[in-house]
């Protein structure tokens, strides 16, 4: 493990958390999380295994930011086959639930928490499927760690022990005492113990997902809504299943970039990528405001087009070769749209392992503690994905459809063969996250932890500019431009690079991850 600094102009930055591994390595937000997948991958498992196993333990160790109640995406490298495949397991909305139903009951759009902005959880229904078609091991063992932690306990973060801090007024009682032994928020190292969810999870392990979907977790969950006057039935529950999806993929100077597909916003990131192709990135500093502007015409460019063409493919034809075309938009103009950007709570992982084969996966609840409900039976808190819908549009609220979703993953490499997994947490933030990560390590030539750990600029939607220290020549951006401190709240990113005989892993200073490996 290593732990340094690096100038960067005037100032320093801090790089840590960087660990080389000659045979495999797991990064994600929580070391916990890290220690499951690595131990799987020393029993045999591979990369697939360990995911599994990270994926349920970042359930249980951060329940903010993902967890069973939500949903989930990867994309993997085979590197039997030297293919890439993608699962996208986002949730659907209730059958019978409508923008009518809605309007009817006095809303002008799906609330942003709260029991209408729930849809079916995706995650354990896609963890398993992904588990089944390239893991190694049995499932149930892959639980183990997870249900551990969950009944025996756990030392409280401090990423958590701010969430809870920042959602305590809006958590009911029994998310409340599920959370902390106190009247506020846990310190970190308090014990946290989730009985309910450990139960969950064993019977996840015992049965499979049909012990969610099919059985008392699914009922006790219509149960909850139901009686919150969501029109969900057992039925929404039994007939979602995973889809596999084609990954996109195009090339940026020479590196081939993988992206999830919609419903997803990953076309959003190789979009804005596609602006910037037109433009000489390389003659511009890192850290200039040429490079910022520049970026931000391109990232406008791309939402407004996002939000024009993008939603749910089972619903309506999206042109992705439309979507990314841009000829006659070499200097795309800076809009300025008053819809504010959300960020979200999510956590990111990322896997190598022995056979060379790389993870690139995501999981989240889309804010944190999701919808705010939480059910007492089960141990679960709810997504509140179904406030990304709109009530017009190609994002319309419609029975069984699925959300334009923030949720995506990258993947890069030279030519055919992807060497980085790579992504972060931040919403509807993330394209311009992973836009900035692509061209840090294409066009400046930066290893993956300086990429990760080089200061963030992100537009917010509207006029506003969020900046991390360390940029120059800010006063004639025509932006309200907020200066942040670094590290800062900008999202929290994971990577793991294949390289000549060994694999590094990164976790970002911005959170409390730790990367494992051997």
């Amino acid at each position: 493990m290593r732990s340094y600094r690096k100038k960067l102009g005037s100032r320093l930055v801090v790089l840590s958390r960087v660990l080389l591994a000659s045979k495999f390595a797991v990064a994600s937000e929580h070391p916990l999380a890290s220690v499951a997948g690595h131990e799987v991958m020393v029993e045999g498992g591979n990369a697939v295994d360990a995911v599994t196993a990270t994926s349920f333990a970042l359930s249980v160790l951060q329940p903010a930011l993902g967890g069973i109640g939500g949903d989930f995406f990867a994309l993997f490298y085979e590197a039997k086959t030297g293919k890439v495949h993608c699962i996208n397991s986002s949730g659907w909305a209730p059958s019978r639930l409508t923008p009518k139903f809605l309007e009817e009951r006095g809303h002008r759009g799906v609330p942003s928490f709260g029991p209408f902005s729930v849809v079916v959880p995706g995650l354990v229904k896609g963890v398993h499927a992904f588990q089944k078609r390239f893991g190694k091991m049995e499932f149930p063992s892959l639980l183990s760690r997870a249900i551990e932690y969950a009944k025996d306990g756990f030392a409280a973060s401090q990423g958590l022990s701010n969430a809870v801090r920042v959602s305590l007024s809006s958590l009911s009682e029994e998310a409340r005492r599920a959370m902390t032994a106190s009247d506020g928020p846990p310190p970190p190292g308090e014990l946290i113990r989730q009985k309910s969810l450990a139960k969950a999870l064993q019977d996840i392990a015992d049965a499979g997902p049909r012990a969610f979907y099919n059985g008392w977790i699914a009922e006790s969950i219509c149960e909850e809504l139901s009686g919150r006057g969501v029109p969900i039935t057992i039925r929404d529950f039994a007939d979602f299943e995973p889809e596999w999806v084609d990954p996109l993929e195009i090339d940026y100077r020479g590196a081939t970039v993988h992206e999830v597909p919609p419903n997803s916003m990953g076309a959003t990131t190789l979009l804005i990528l596609r602006y910037l192709h037109q433009i000489d990135l390389k003659r511009l500093r890192p850290n200039s405001r040429e490079r910022i502007e520049l970026t931000l015409k391109a990232a406008q460019a791309a939402y407004s087009k996002r939000d024009k063409m993008l939603g749910d493919p089972r619903f309506a034809k999206i042109n992705l070769d439309e979507f990314l075309e841009v000829e006659g938009e070499t200097r795309p103009l800076i809009e300025r749209e008053q819809r504010v950007l959300g960020d979200a709570d999510t956590t990111y992982f990322a896997v190598a392992d022995e056979e060379g084969n790389l993870v690139s996966a995501i999981q989240s609840l889309f804010h944190s503690f999701g919808s705010r409900v939480f059910v007492k039976e089960c141990g679960v808190f709810l997504n509140n994905r179904g406030s990304a819908f709109r009530l017009t549009g190609p994002n319309e609220l419609a029975p069984r459809k699925r959300p334009l979703h923030t949720l995506s993953a990258l993947l890069l490499g030279k030519g055919e063969e992807p060497t980085i997994a790579l992504g972060s947490s931040g919403g509807e933030l993330r394209p311009q996250q992973h836009a900035l990560f692509t061209t840090n390590i294409v066009d400046y030539s930066m290893e993956l932890e300086a990429a990760i750990d080089f200061p963030r600029f992100l537009w917010q939607g509207g006029n506003t500019l969020d900046i991390e220290r360390g940029y120059t020549g800010l006063r004639n951006l025509p932006f309200d431009v907020h200066q942040i401190p670094y590290p800062g709240k900008t999202g929290v990113a994971q990577g793991v690079q294949r390289l000549k005989g060994s694999v590094k892993a990164v976790c970002d200073v911005r959170g409390d991850g730790l990367p494992v490996g051997r």
